[in-house]
């Protein structure tokens, strides 16, 4: 059967598939649960508690606390990938071409969860590294720690940045996680941190969710971030879909801009698109550790 060049919505078992995944790829998706986001500028009003209890004698004035309310609106990114195979695909039988479309869905979602961090993080394209105009990195906001020869002390040193916040998540580089897995006790040469396996898919660091990645660096990046590792309260990040994730097959013209035409070459394109929506509540909220 052949696939017409109809878009269509990816079916609901799909999508939970990528947002899944995207999970394996995006340590923001691993520490900060995503939140249904609309297309309209939403707007998050980020209340900072200030109140006390006040001991009042008895007949005197009773007094109060002023508080203000910082407007957030939420950022928009769309996100697309797209993918040339052979037009041969289309002689395959039903079955087959779900098996296809699966790995190439596979592909484009690991992309979509990069981009998120990439975005997020350093306000970077992930495909082809520069800067994004108009979107400002949580790195530049954060509290910056400047690395050291003590991987241990570094982690203190993010600590001490957020004294007044609470830490919740841990977002790694593969570097930096690596660099911690070789720590050992001088005395019984046991492993500093053993939650960290060889793989470097750690679950938590000294009992705070963790995740590494190597969108925590921004490996893709032109410019070198110099990020080594993100701390902080991740429930500062809101973020989530905006609609409905699509897929479509395209059979003419040049849709991802190589000079090269699909139906001259025999090929034809997927392409899935997103729309996400976030807003970082507190840059303030976050340490992020960069090397010399």
């Amino acid at each position: 059967m052949a696939n017409d060049t109809s878009k269509v919505v990816l079916p609901k078992s799909v999508v939970t598939t990528l947002l899944n995944k995207a999970r394996d790829t995006s340590t923001i998706a691993a520490l900060s649960p995503s939140v249904p986001q609309k297309f309209d500028d939403q707007t998050y009003l980020v209340f900072n508690p200030t109140a006390e209890a006040e001991v009042v004698a008895e007949g005197a004035k009773k007094g109060a606390y002023d508080i203000s309310t910082g407007p957030i609106v939420a950022k928009r990114a769309k996100v697309v990938t797209t993918t040339r195979v052979s037009d041969e695909l289309k002689w395959a039988d039903e079955d087959n071409q779900l098996e296809i479309i699966n790995n190439i869905l596979a592909d484009q979602t690991g992309a979509i969860g990069r981009a998120l961090d990439y975005i997020v993080y350093h306000a970077v394209n992930p495909k082809g590294g520069g800067a994004l105009s108009g979107y400002t990195a949580l790195t530049a906001g954060a509290s910056s720690v400047t690395a050291t020869d003590s991987p241990v002390d570094d982690i203190d040193s993010l600590t001490d940045k957020l004294i007044e916040y609470d830490i919740n998540g841990f977002a790694l580089s593969r570097g930096f996680a690596s660099d911690l897995r070789k720590l050992r006790v001088p005395a019984t040469g046991t492993r500093l941190y053993p939650e960290i396996p060889l793989s470097l898919n750690v679950g938590n660091i000294d009992g705070i969710p963790a995740a590494v990645s190597g969108t925590v660096n921004g490996k893709l990046a032109t410019a070198p971030t110099k990020v080594l590792a993100i701390m902080g309260d991740f429930s500062l990040i809101k973020w989530g879909m905006v609609r409905d994730m699509y897929s479509e097959i395209i059979e003419y013209g040049d849709p991802d801009n190589t000079g090269v035409d699909l139906k001259g070459s025999n090929q034809v394109a997927y392409r899935t698109e997103a729309v996400l929506a976030y807003a970082v509540l507190d840059p303030k909220a976050f340490a992020v550790l960069k090397s010399a």
